[in-house]
């Protein structure tokens, strides 16, 4: 079959592209820093700046959209 001869033909040039390329040595890190972790703080949150990209009524109330699949 075609595919099988077009699939032998990528798999030959692929084992010939993976010849060319050079055995290299492990990367060792110079820093200990490589596993850092930071603080579990919470930033503070200000509802005025949050609800000034939501869509409101006259009276401040959200407005949403009902989910399709309800009645």
């Amino acid at each position: 079959m075609k595919i099988e001869k077009d699939a032998e033909k990528i798999l030959k040039d692929f084992s010939k592209t993976l010849e060319s390329i050079p055995d290299l040595e492990e990367t060792h890190y110079i820093v200990d820093n490589v596993n850092l972790t930071r603080k579990d703080v919470s930033i503070e949150k200000n509802p005025e700046k949050i609800m000034r990209n939501a869509r409101t009524d006259k009276e401040g109330h959200l407005l949403v959209k009902k989910a399709e699949w309800i009645n």
